[in-house]
């Protein structure tokens, strides 16, 4: 799809604000790159990290200095995507743990916030987070968030935000469905994962930016509350915590 057509899906449903996010360092800097270049009327911004399926490819020592650089740049808001993925396994764990430090050292560093992808690995994701938080406070996002009510309840002690998309509308177990309406409004953010991930009614089609206004329709029909009300808390909550 045309980056001109994306953008006009975005306007027609009032988005006004999106950040690119990294997966690995060579895309992280085009994420940079492509918010430089395309920001205007949608204001766009970028993240930068390296994913954990991604983990064996760095020197985690190199890498980091080349990030520090990159975050130099004016449109970069976070560090992100990064965390550890156990279902997939793509790289080995302790890869995937060592990169995962130094990247939350890199953004603690920088008092920049964090996009997490932690995918069946809590177990050792909460024991590293907390090491590193001893040493000051780390802001961020639980990306695609789809994990136990327990996890949900161990992110907000740790006051991390809950990254809601398409997932949360055509999820139908009981216990799913709990989870996502115990997430508190005050801590979730709207996302999409775009091209992955698309909302009911889009499914089976490439996931856009502009159908997170679906996400948001959803929400409130399932929240009772009005579709404006849902769209001003959540901008509210990514605003403040990207401080964007």
């Amino acid at each position: 799809m045309p980056y001109a057509e994306v953008f006009e899906n975005m306007q027609n449903a009032k988005i006004s604000k999106a950040i690119c996010i990294g997966e690995n360092l060579e895309n992280s800097k085009l994420a940079v790159d492509f918010s430089t270049e395309n920001s205007g009327e949608i204001e766009l911004f970028s993240a930068i990290g390296v994913h954990p399926h991604e983990a064996e490819k760095y020197n985690p020592k190199e890498l980091i200095t080349e990030l520090e650089q990159l975050s130099k740049k004016p449109k970069v808001v976070a560090i992100g995507e990064i965390g550890l993925d156990y279902f997939y396994e793509n790289s080995n764990r302790e890869a995937q743990k060592t990169l995962l430090k130094a990247q939350l050292e890199l953004a603690q560093k920088l008092n920049l916030p964090v996009s997490f992808h932690v995918r069946e690995a809590f177990v050792d994701f909460w024991p590293i987070f907390d090491e590193v938080s001893k040493k000051g406070k780390i802001r961020g996002v639980l990306h695609s968030f789809t994990d136990s009510k327990e996890n949900l309840n161990e992110a907000l002690e740790r006051g991390l935000f809950i990254g809601v998309n398409g997932i949360s509308t055509f999820v139908k177990k009981p216990e799913e469905l709990e989870m996502f309406a115990s997430i508190p409004l005050s801590k979730t953010l709207i996302e999409t994962d775009s091209p992955f991930l698309a909302p009911k009614g889009k499914r089976g089609k490439p996931n856009q930016p502009a159908f997170s206004k679906l996400v948001v329709e959803d929400l409130a029909e399932k929240r009772q509350i009005s579709v404006e009300e849902i769209a001003k808390i959540t901008s509210k909550n990514t605003e403040e915590l990207f401080n964007i």
